[in-house]
């Protein structure tokens, strides 16, 4: 006779066969042991060196080099590439008790050490690794840092696999803080096909903070147009805020035309948070162009209020031309 208990017993057991049987083969084997096991992988090319750097100041001269099993007295950083080939990222999980609780990953060649030798299972297929990293991130047992660092680690794989997981990970009706982190990384690493995604949502979103951020993250591509699709948005998102940090982006992305289309937009402009926002991103630009631009504001045809904020932030850029014109300003 089967009792309920039996019943329960069973869709238990077939319920763990299934879990286990939709576990990729490659958590199987990271399971295998507990501790550090890494395992390396092409890196997508253009993002330079990951790795920890100590010390303080530009370059972080003091040390180069991550403890797997602290990061105190580090610095993680992703330092500027080039478009030349990059090499090999090192994929680190942690296994406690059978269960895998971090994934880490930092450039093959940064030095990495750990209180107990770390167990290499190379070859591993960048495919296997994304799918597992993902795995991993579904699964609802990994934390809020480790979700996070799990997404870096998929945003570095080379293999384009990498780019469908995160456009996945950022579909609408995904966590809003797991779609913010995966739009970020997809502007970040992914390129043309990675911009072009969060174009997408930058434009079409229904949630205005989402589309905020896909603006930030499209700033952040290094695709040759990402000022123009910047520049566009600025022009047409029917939120006041979208359209205000569109223009604070445009002035930290060094393009050579941004006070131009930023006072552009203040000739526009219908919202008054809009045109501060627009002055405020002006004060961004390069100390000197910040101060011409600023000037030519207060001399403008414009509204006292506009004035009145290129003033303020005029007078905070503290160059001798800016000061000269306040005196002028003043002794009149």
């Amino acid at each position: 006779m089967i009792t309920s208990r039996s019943m329960f017993l069973l869709a238990a057991a077939f319920s763990a066969g299934l879990a286990s049987a939709s576990e990729s083969e490659l958590l199987k084997q990271v399971r295998q042991q507990d501790g550090w096991v890494g395992y390396r992988v092409p890196m997508v090319a253009g993002h330079g060196n990951s790795c920890c750097y100590s010390g303080k100041g530009a370059g972080y001269s003091e040390g180069r080099g991550c403890n797997l099993d602290s990061g105190k007295g580090t610095t993680l950083s992703m330092q500027d590439g080039t478009d030349a080939a990059a090499g090999d990222l090192s994929v680190y999980w942690h296994v406690v008790n059978g269960k895998t609780d971090q994934v880490r990953t930092y450039s093959a060649d940064c030095p990495v050490t750990s209180n107990k030798a770390v167990r290499w299972i190379d070859p591993v297929q960048s495919a296997d690794s994304i799918r597992s990293i993902a795995q991993w991130v579904e699964s609802g047992t990994s934390t809020r840092k480790g979700e996070d660092s799990a997404l870096v680690a998929i945003a570095l794989h080379a293999d384009a696999e990498a780019t469908t997981t995160l456009i996945d990970f950022a579909a609408t009706g995904k966590a809003p803080k797991l779609r913010e982190e995966s739009i970020f990384w997809l502007g970040q690493t992914r390129g043309a096909p990675g911009a072009d995604f969060v174009e997408r949502v930058a434009r079409t979103d229904l949630s205005d903070e989402i589309r905020e951020h896909a603006v930030f993250s499209l700033s952040q591509s290094d695709v040759k147009d990402a000022y123009d699709r910047v520049l566009g948005i600025s022009k047409s998102d029917t939120s006041a805020d979208v359209r205000g940090k569109a223009l604070f982006w445009m002035a930290q992305m060094e393009d050579p035309r941004a006070q131009a289309d930023i006072i552009a937009a203040l000739d526009t402009e219908t919202s008054e948070d809009v045109r501060e926002e627009a002055i405020f991103a002006l004060s961004q630009l390069d100390e000197k162009v910040a101060t011409h631009a600023l000037i030519m504001v207060v001399r403008g045809n414009y509204p006292r209020s506009v004035k009145e904020k290129a003033l303020f932030w005029l007078g905070q850029t503290g160059t001798d031309e800016a000061l000269a014109f306040i005196d002028e300003v003043l002794t009149r």
